[in-house]
């Protein structure tokens, strides 16, 4: 009975650590106001643009205001550098085949107010797509997107990490105006299908 008892008491302190270790990081997490974060990670294509363009890549900087716990509005830039498949290519290159630049705004949400907060996201974006390799399939171009996706973001003090999955939807694809057909197809023209998809790295400060 007296080693139950013993047993129950160091649980309880134990409990009661943890809960009072909770309370402190909880309170001592900024998780409200101007967040910025630098991160990279990998971009890669579906479908058919899947099969023409290979995963590489993705880098960008984001800064955010988050007016609750919960909400946030980020406005970002974000780049890729992307390699074609062989087959697309028409000649010896050197460098990353295809270079993507862009911008978005997305709006957050947490599902949950700990400082350890997983969330999804949502928004619209542009890109700007410049070819850097000999071929007939893809062209420089300009396309709005739409992304949608999650991640989790974590507070420690002042210090944010944020690990997110995301996938846009294109809103054209002509820069693939050329290359091998999908199943897309508008007026006469039959074009590659398929949107992009990235996971990143984040780490940056919240004030």
């Amino acid at each position: 009975m007296k080693t139950l008892l013993k047993v129950g008491a160091v649980v309880g302190v134990l409990g009661a650590g943890s809960a009072m270790a909770q309370e402190r990081l909880e309170s001592s997490a900024d998780m409200r106001g101007l967040t910025f974060l630098v991160g990279g990670g990998v971009e890669g294509y579906t479908s058919a643009l899947g099969s023409d363009i290979n995963p590489g890549l993705g880098y960008g900087v984001t800064v955010a205001i988050k007016p609750t716990k919960v909400l946030g509005i980020e406005l970002g830039y974000s780049g890729a550098l992307n390699e074609f498949d062989q087959r697309v290519v028409t000649g010896a290159r050197s460098g990353p085949d295809l270079v993507r630049n862009g911008a978005h705004v997305v709006a957050t949400l947490g599902l949950g107010a700990a400082p350890v907060q997983p969330y999804v996201l949502g928004g619209v974006g542009i890109s700007r797509y410049n070819v850097r390799a000999p071929t007939v399939a893809f062209a420089d171009d300009t396309a709005g997107n739409i992304p949608l996706g999650g991640g989790l973001r974590v507070h420690m003090g002042n210090f944010t990490a944020d690990a997110r999955l995301q996938y846009s939807f294109l809103l054209d694809q002509q820069f693939a105006a050329n290359a091998p057909p999908g199943d897309v197809t508008i007026g006469d023209r039959n074009f590659s299908s398929g949107g992009s998809y990235a996971g990143t790295v984040n780490i940056g400060a919240t004030w």
